[in-house]
């Protein structure tokens, strides 16, 4: 229960209207701590520190930081927009939870909500001097976080948008993902390898309500309901899959009523979009996505798929299969991560849009068989092994010059 609770807060926190708010409150929370404050500073630091230094100062921020919370969202806006019309549509998903960019504008946002809150409270009398030390003080620290913020900013749009900021940030989610994958095989129950024989007959099918993919999957919920109302668990899809409203999620062996099932139907949300959180698939396809479209006649650019080739290496090289002999959701049975999908839905489409483009299909080459050579998983150089002799057999199809074959397979030896 605790760790679907941190997940969910750490989902939210990655969300920009959340730090935005958090930090206005912040701000506003400020201003109203002055008042209690007050009582405590000594009566001459009221002489030294005059109204009219901290009204200037509150009118400057009033009227810039709204221009600059306005610019730096036009920026935003332009980035994603730069990043899906070039890399690829669903790179906007990822670059939205830049954290340094929603820390960028809360910050702005907030310093401009707390100058005007201040102006407001200053006109209506509300700070005596004691209070306008206070308000001073606050303010100084204001404007102090305003000045990181910008320098943050700068330094961060040297690459917010570029082709180099965005397949960095899809590995470091698809390898998220795959390290979670790893970390609790089959999400923390038992492998789910054949639904026809391993899930009893006389279940009870858990249905959509509605239509979606499979975002997530809350296995300490699963796990919770499942304990305490002694059923077991079988859920039949993997997060990413898309379902129609009335498709089976799953079944659910044991006396179930309508309320249990509507929190096991909670425990697998569905979403009109893929999350990257529980589906290392889809991280691989999007980065997969960047080296096809580079590939494309149009644009025509091998360097960016092999540096993908090479980004999808370290992040696959990394998978692991085995499942664990004591689960720790033991009334659970969900679908493995299946090692050929890692390839199918990553290497194999670069494979097809390189046709024969000599430097890409021998980078291909070298990543497979450097994966079957430095995988923690057996399973994973298996299947390595088995895509690189697949990416060959299409490679030999499309390169006819025999010098290039021959660089080819030497590059395979």
């Amino acid at each position: 229960m605790i760790k679907s609770i941190l997940r969910r807060i750490h989902q939210l926190s990655r969300r920009i209207h959340v730090r935005v708010i958090l930090i206005a409150l912040l701000a506003l929370l400020a201003l109203g701590m002055a008042a209690l404050v007050a009582p405590l500073i000594p009566e001459r630091l009221g002489d030294l520190i005059g109204a009219d230094a901290v009204d200037r100062i509150l009118q400057i921020l009033a009227s810039s930081m709204l221009a600059v919370t306005i610019f730096s969202l036009t920026i935003m806006l332009s980035a994603l927009s730069n990043a899906s019309s070039q890399w690829t549509p669903r790179s906007h998903l990822i670059l939205r939870e830049d954290t340094v960019t929603h820390s960028v504008l809360a910050n702005f946002l907030g310093a401009y909500l707390f100058a005007l809150v201040a102006i407001v409270m200053r006109s209506a009398d509300l700070f005596d001097e004691r209070g306008i030390v206070v308000l001073f003080g606050m303010t100084l620290a204001v404007v102090a976080s305003i000045l990181i913020s910008l320098i943050r900013w700068i330094v961060h749009l040297e690459g917010l948008g570029s082709l180099a900021f965005t397949t960095h940030m899809l590995e470091q989610e698809a390898a998220a993902a795959v390290a979670r994958a790893a970390e609790a095989p089959a999400h923390g129950g038992h492998a789910l390898t054949d639904p026809e024989s391993q899930i009893p007959e006389g279940t009870t099918a858990l249905c959509a309500e509605r239509p979606g993919y499979l975002e997530q999957i809350f296995e300490d919920l699963l796990e919770a309901e499942a304990a305490d109302k002694d059923l077991t668990v079988y859920i039949t899809i993997s997060p990413g899959q898309y379902v129609l409203k009335g498709a089976c999620l799953g079944h659910v062996a044991g006396e179930v009523d309508e309320d249990a099932l509507t929190r096991l139907r909670e425990a697998l949300p569905l979403s009109e979009q893929r999350s990257f959180a529980q589906d290392p698939l889809f991280g691989l396809t999007v980065l997969a996505e960047v080296a096809t479209r580079a590939l494309s006649p149009g644009i025509n650019d091998p360097g960016t798929a092999i540096d993908v080739i090479n980004r999808l290496a370290r992040v696959i090289v990394e998978a692991r299969i085995d499942q664990p002999e004591d689960p720790s959701c033991p009334h659970l049975w969900a679908p493995p991560l299946q090692p050929k999908a890692l390839y199918s839905n990553s290497f194999d489409p670069i494979s097809r849009s390189a046709s024969d483009a000599l430097e890409v299909q021998i980078a291909l080459q070298r990543a497979l068989r450097q994966i079957a050579d430095h995988a923690q998983d057996a399973q994973v150089a298996e299947a390595a092994l088995e895509m690189a002799a697949q990416c060959l057999d299409r490679a030999q199809q499309e390169i006819s010059f025999e010098p290039d074959l021959a660089r080819l397979k030497a590059a395979c030896g």
